[in-house]
């Protein structure tokens, strides 16, 4: 049986830049001046409400088109009210939002999972867990529980305790890995990178979203872990929404364009940002949308490097 949004797939191309370096990104964003001048004209004008407005596209999820929905912030005391694009523009039918909505689309796109695809994701609680679960029925997905179960089990609701930089599948078990928003709390982000590669099968994908600033070429760490598990708050402390923790979870990095090299060097075979902007479904913001693949080689089995071995990338 075919997924809900696969018969849609052939007329819904979005329009994806590829890059794979800073000098790549610098010459795109150097060529395309005008394109990106347009583009955040456009976002200004759709920003002139008061409190809250609708952009008119279509829903890749959905199949239809719909009235996306956009909240303005109160603002800062000074008149200041920046907007959230990546998580705002939800659809009123299945209420993903703009993020949300792209990785469904990017993921069928460029990924083509089959439907008896072995995924793991690194979240359990949310929408686009469930979804992508209904979808394809070999996903396993998890939650940084700590020591409340042993990694791997399940506590007494069912979630599955997992630590990216220590994950509990076997070698070469898994088709695709997607994470959003992890790698960022993760001090050794490192580890956790080589723990996606070992547990990949070859040619298995790694999709990906972090915090991420497009005009860096070098990994800004906003907080670091001494031998003896001190914090070290180099910037004020981030606390990024947690499902599982009300707390909160505190962010070490925004990362740069080094990321892409750290994954090269940590053994896969291609790591690449996807640039997408669209009118269309509304994947919209003041500069391109950002999600990350790395793809393992096909051919000969390829173990990680130790972390010790990886270019220094912070």
């Amino acid at each position: 049986m075919e997924n809900s949004f696969q018969n849609i797939l052939d007329s819904s191309q979005i329009t994806i830049r590829h890059i794979s370096s800073f000098a790549e990104y610098t010459a795109y964003i150097d060529n395309t001046k005008g394109l990106q001048a347009s583009r955040r004209q456009h976002m200004t004008r759709l920003a002139q409400s008061l409190h809250s407005f609708t952009v008119p596209g279509k829903c890749f999820v959905c199949g239809k088109d719909v009235e996306f929905s956009m909240k303005i912030p109160s603002g800062d005391g000074r008149g200041v009210r920046p907007l959230n694009w990546r998580e705002g523009l939800k659809c009123p039918d299945c209420r993903f939002n703009n993020r949300t909505r792209a990785t469904i689309h990017i993921l069928q796109q460029e990924c083509l999972p089959s439907q008896d695809a072995a995924i793991y994701m690194t979240e359990q609680t949310t929408r686009l867990f469930r979804f992508v679960k209904e979808n394809y029925p070999s996903t396993v997905g998890s939650e940084y529980l700590g020591d409340e179960v042993p990694f791997g089990q399940l506590n007494a609701k069912g979630i599955r305790n997992e630590s990216v930089t220590g994950l509990t599948f076997p070698d070469n078990s898994l088709d695709f890995i997607l994470s959003f928003d992890v790698f960022e709390h993760a001090p050794d982000y490192l580890k956790g990178f080589a723990e996606c590669l070992r547990c990949l099968k070859p040619a298995g994908r790694l999709l990906f979203s972090v915090p991420f600033i497009a005009k860096n070429e070098s990994t800004l760490v906003r907080a670091a872990v001494g031998a003896d598990g001190t914090v070290t708050h180099l910037l004020p402390p981030e606390y990024h929404g947690d499902p599982i923790n009300s707390k909160g979870c505190l962010c070490f990095y925004h990362f740069g364009w080094d990321m892409l090299g750290c994954l090269s060097d940590s053994g896969f075979e291609k790591a690449e940002a996807l640039l997408y902007w669209s009118i269309d479904f509304a994947y919209l913001g003041n500069a391109d949308q950002i999600i990350f693949l790395a793809i393992k080689p096909s051919t000969t089995p390829c173990s990680p490097h130790s972390t010790r071995e990886m270019r220094a990338c912070r």
